[in-house]
Order: structure tokens, then C-alpha cells, then sequence
């Protein structure tokens, strides 16, 4: 099915459906048969562009959690009927790429003296003076006769600079104008509010957001005309697999995809939203992840252009830093020349994957943490995503249900990768994350979120020694690490370090008649010993992350199932306590 576009401006949209039917090869080409359906027509909720502006600058002022929710996807909000201005996000999404179009083509609502460009522009100016609105009045000269400019001062990479008399200060790297009025600020207004609910909300309620920024592409158009705030605040919030992985049922991998997320972390670095060290490295990861999941698929629209751009966005993110990333950008492209010879065979894309992870094993500007986990999603693009599993042989049936969506994962691949690339320290370094992410899950983040968290007033500890454990327990961007775990069963039996800390001794309140058990975890991860070296779990862990040898030669079979012990099997069967346990 396609649509044929009737009459479309910024008032109504028209739409009709074709549909096709009984495909055939006539003189060499196909042929279908066509009906049409009943025309669709979609009207906009909004008659000027000042009522609209003015409605989604109240939405985000009243930062309504159920309101937000209703304009971010109303079709599936619970809230829909209380707002009726908030209609179905597909239908309003259509008129948001009208007006890209409106503002952009000399044939516009304004030229034509449509009813869309008719309200008061003093009460439009009025509002665009909220702080809401700073990156589009620094970017976007409002109408072709405002720019109040006085004395000619200099000029800046090739553009004079005036002094500047108006209510706000122009972005010296230039500003852009548009033959109507007030250009793509629809698109600026919905766009940020779209990036506040967002944050504001969960992943789940985004999907309609995403096909508009992704899937029509609308993100690249936030970028040309650099409204990088928006961007940048849904990249802080969710990462670059918001951008990078499809939300398209069926879809795993779509090429253009990686270009949308370079978009967004050099969006989040001009918008200092996401810090440069860490936004370096999802660069260099995005591209790594890239070279992997090309191996899987032969046939590749935009591949060799998504590869030059990503080359080229990471040479030129920061050039103070450009000696850091050139030789691994150097190993990328040979990469990619190897994986397009062989597309066949697993074990060819594997050599690739280790030859990464041993790069990243050696990278001293990552934390241990952000190795692992850069690591981990490194294998994650390197296994293909039908992974069969029986719950049953691993006993896990019982509890399979309650872990996350992640842990599955993570179970599954691990089995997986172990049993068809005979790999025991990459198997059981994903084993052990999925301990650090249940133990995350069902204890600490529910701390977080619990009153007793809440009610702590004096966040502050004196103890130097226990800072670490207060500051895991205490900061909420932050939870703590397997290595943190044995310290924390520590700290919660010692009325010392509950006099110390306050956030300590809410945690040991908060885990009330599961105390003991949780100590007794906390017990098992310190001291059970896997394997002939009778490594303990965060030795394993911190050995496998800094690309230990000793460590890696260790990680053998019988230190494997010895974790698969630990984890499942009686006596200790780790993860059945996590899940008996939970305080989620």
C-alpha cells in the first residue's frame, strides 16, 4: 500500500490509500492491480501557528507527567480524553514535516496569506522571550525586518558580527533565515517538548517519537539547523541505542540508523549535555558495533557511506584528540574490508570481535565499568538475536519469568557463545553481568526509589573509608559494583559505619526481614571460588575487563560451570536468592 497526497498545507492534510494486489510479470517488469480506498484527511488542532506555539509552551511549563504522556503517543495514553488539543502523535507528526516544508519553499501559508500566519506578532514575540526558547532565538532570525543589529564590531570565521540590540544573543557561528516567517519553529517547539517527555517518561512510551526523529529522518534536519538541545537531552537520558537500534518490529539492524546516532553524540557535544571523553568513546563503539553487524548482512543499502561518515565524524569530533582515535580508526577499515569477502561464517566476524575487545581491554581512558560494558555490547551485536533456549534444561522455568528482559539475554547468549565458539572468559563475563544487573535491579534501584531513600536528609559521610559504599548507595546516576558488594554487607553490620552514614544505615533499614539473606549473597560473591585457580567473582570480573591473561588463560571450562554452579545449581543458587529476595 501507498498514499497519493491530495491537497496539503499547514491547515489539513489529505491522504489515499492504494492499495495493491495480484502482482505480475509483465514484459519484464511487475504489474499490480490498484484500488483505491476512501480518502483520509487530517486536520490540525491548532489554527494559527501562535495557538500552537502557545499550547506546547503551556504543556511544558506545566510538566504534567500525565499530559506529557498523552501528547508524547496519545493513542495509547491512558490520559487521552483529558486533553483534546493532544490528538494522535502520527497525525500531528504529519503536520510537523508540512511545516519543514512551510518554512522552507517561497510557496508557504505565509505567501499565500493563509489563515496558519495570522495572529499577533507582539504576543508571539512576547513568548519566544522564555528561556524555553533560547537555542531557536540564537539560531533563527524570527522575521526577515527583526534583527535589530547595531555597529558593525568584526568578523568570525568569514561572517560580520554586529552589535546586538534585541532581547537575546545571536550565535556568532551564524544565524539562518527562511522565506516565511518564524522558520521550523513548529518543528523546535515539538521537537523539545517531545525530548522533555521523554525524560520524563520511559523508553515504551517513545516509539512514536522515534519514528518521527528516525524513521522519517526528522533528525537530520534537527541537525542542519543545529537545535542540538533536544538531541542532546534524549541522548543524556537513553544513550546512543536510542538512535542506533530499530524500533521497527522485524528490523534488527537499518545502516542509516548509525548515522542518526553519530548525529546525536556530536548533538550532545555541542549541547554539553553528555561529557567529551564519554561521548568519544560511543563513537569509536558505534563504529565497532557497525563493522559487526555488517558481517551479518550481505546486501547493505548506504553501508560504505554510514562507514566514511562515521570515519569522518569521529577524525573530526575534537581534533585536540584526533591522534587518539586515528589508529583505531585504522583498524576499523580494515575491518570492513575483511568482513566483505566472507559473510558466511561465524567464526570470521569472531576474530573481529576479539580483536576489539583486546583493544578495549587496553584502553586506560575507560573506567573498569564502562569497559565491560562497552564489551559486553560488543558481543551482543556479534551474536545473532534468535537465540533458542530451554528454560527447563537449566532449571530456570520457575524463575525465568522475573528476571529482566536483559538478564534473558544475557543467559542466552552466554550459553550460546560458549557452546558454539568454545569461549569461557567471554561466556562468563556476561554471565557475571547479568549478576550485577539482577543484584542492581532487585536491590538497589528499589533503594533508590524506596521512602526510606527519600527521607534521608544529611547525605554526608565522614568516613573516608566508607566513602565509596556511601557514595554507590547514596548518588542516584550511580549503583554499586560487584567489587562494592562485599563492603556494603560490611558497612550494614557495623553500627559504626550506620552511625557514619545515614544512607547506610536507610539501607539496612530498608532491607528490613531480608537483611541476613542479603548478606548472606553478598557472602557467596566474596568468597565462593570458581575453577583451579579459585578465582572469586570480581577477580574474574576485573581480570576479564583489564584483558588479564593469567585471568583469560583461567577462564576455563571447568571455571565456567563452576559460575553456572554458583548461579543455578544447589547449594548456592545465587540468582534463585537475588530473585526470592527482591525488594522490587
Amino acid at each position: 500500500m501507498y498514499y497519493q497526497m491530495g491537497e496539503t498545507g499547514m491547515h489539513s492534510i489529505e491522504k489515499t490509500p492504494v492499495y495493491l494486489s495480484n502482482p505480475k510479470l509483465v514484459d519484464g517488469g511487475l504489474r499490480c492491480t490498484q484500488e483505491i480506498g476512501e480518502p483520509i484527511v487530517k486536520l490540525n488542532p491548532f489554527r494559527n501557528l501562535l495557538e500552537m506555539i502557545t499550547f506546547y509552551y503551556g504543556v511544558a511549563e506545566r510538566n504534567d507527567p500525565d499530559e506529557l504522556d498523552a501528547f508524547l503517543d496519545n493513542e495509547f495514553s491512558k490520559s487521552k480524553d483529558k486533553y483534546p488539543k493532544l490528538v494522535n502523535a502520527e497525525d500531528i507528526d504529519d503536520f510537523i514535516i508540512q511545516s519543514i516544508a512551510d518554512s522552507l519553499f517561497k510557496n508557504n501559508s505565509q505567501s499565500n496569506n493563509e489563515a496558519w500566519m495570522d495572529f499577533d506578532i507582539e504576543k508571539m514575540e512576547e513568548i519566544l522571550r522564555n528561556k524555553f526558547f533560547e537555542e531557536y532565538n540564537s539560531k533563527i532570525i524570527h522575521r526577515k525586518d527583526s534583527p535589530k543589529l547595531g555597529k558593525f564590531l568584526y568578523k568570525k570565521d568569514g561572517l560580520p558580527v554586529y552589535e546586538w540590540a534585541g532581547d537575546y544573543t545571536l550565535d556568532l557561528r551564524g544565524v539562518r533565515s527562511f522565506p516565511r516567517d518564524y522558520g521550523l519553529l513548529e518543528l523546535y517547539t515539538y521537537t523539545k517538548l517531545q525530548a522533555q517527555a521523554a525524560c520524563a517518561l520511559s523508553d515504551d512510551r517513545t516509539n512514536m517519537m522515534w519514528y518521527l526523529w528516525c524513521y522519517h529522518d526528522v533528525i537530520e534536519q534537527l541537525y542542519e539547523f543545529r537545535f542540538y538541545d533536544c538531541v542532546g537531552t534524549v541522548y543524556q537520558k537513553y544513550g546512543k541505542e536510542w538512535f542506533a537500534h530499530s524500533k521497527v518490529r522485524g528490523t534488527d539492524f537499518e545502516p542509516i540508523l548509525f548515522k542518526w546516532a553519530a548525529y546525536a553524540i556530536h548533538a550532545a557535544h555541542h549541547s554539553e549535555t553528555v561529557e567529551a571523553r564519554k561521548l568519544k568513546h560511543d563513537l569509536v563503539d558505534l563504529m565497532s558495533e557497525f563493522v559487526l553487524s555488517t558481517a551479518m548482512v550481505e546486501k547493505m543499502p548506504f553501508k560504505e557511506e554510514v562507514v566514511m561518515w562515521l570515519k569522518n565524524a569521529i577524525v573530526h569530533f575534537d581534533d585536540d584528540h584526533e591522534a587518539l582515535l586515528q589508529n583505531q580508526i585504522a583498524g576499523f577499515v580494515h575491518q570492513n574490508y575483511q568482513l566483505k569477502k566472507d559473510y558466511e561464517t561465524l567464526q570470521k566476524n569472531y576474530e573481529t570481535l576479539r580483536g576489539q575487545i583486546e583493544d578495549m581491554q587496553e584502553d586506560h581512558t575507560r573506567t573498569d565499568d564502562e569497559k565491560i560494558d562497552a564489551i559486553l555490547k560488543r558481543i551482543y551485536t556479534f551474536m545473532p538475536e534468535d537465540i533458542s533456549f530451554d528454560q527447563d534444561a537449566y532449571r530456570l522455568a520457575d524463575i525465568w519469568e522475573r528476571f529482566s528482559p536483559a538478564t534473558q539475554k544475557d543467559i542466552r547468549t552466554s550459553l550460546a557463545l560458549y557452546e558454539k565458539m568454545k569461549t569461557p572468559d567471554l561466556a562468563a563475563l556476561v554471565f557475571v553481568s547479568s549478576l550485577e544487573r539482577e543484584m542492581k535491579r532487585t536491590f538497589f534501584e528499589p533503594f533508590k526509589e524506596s521512602a526510606a531513600f527519600k527521607k534521608i536528609k544529611n547525605k554526608f559521610c565522614p568516613n573516608k573509608n566508607l566513602l565509596d559504599v556511601h557514595r554507590a548507595l547514596a548518588e542516584i546516576d550511580r549503583h554499586p559494583t560487584l567489587g562494592n558488594i562485599p563492603f556494603i554487607k560490611k558497612a550494614i553490620l557495623s553500627q559504626q559505619s550506620k552511625r557514619n552514614s545515614a544512607v547506610v544505615a536507610a539501607f539496612a533499614q530498608f532491607l528490613g526481614k531480608d537483611r541476613e539473606d542479603f548478606c548472606s549473597i553478598c557472602d557467596a560473591i566474596e568468597k565462593y571460588r570458581l575453577g583451579t585457580k579459585k578465582y572469586t567473582v570480581v577477580k574474574l570480573r576485573n581480570g576479564l575487563a583489564h584483558g588479564d591473561e593469567a585471568v583469560k588463560e583461567g577462564c576455563d571450562e571447568r571455571c565456567y560451570h563452576d559460575l553456572m554452579k554458583m548461579f543455578y545449581e544447589p547449594p548456592i543458587q545465587i540468582m534463585f536468592s537475588i530473585i526470592a529476595h527482591s525488594k522490587k
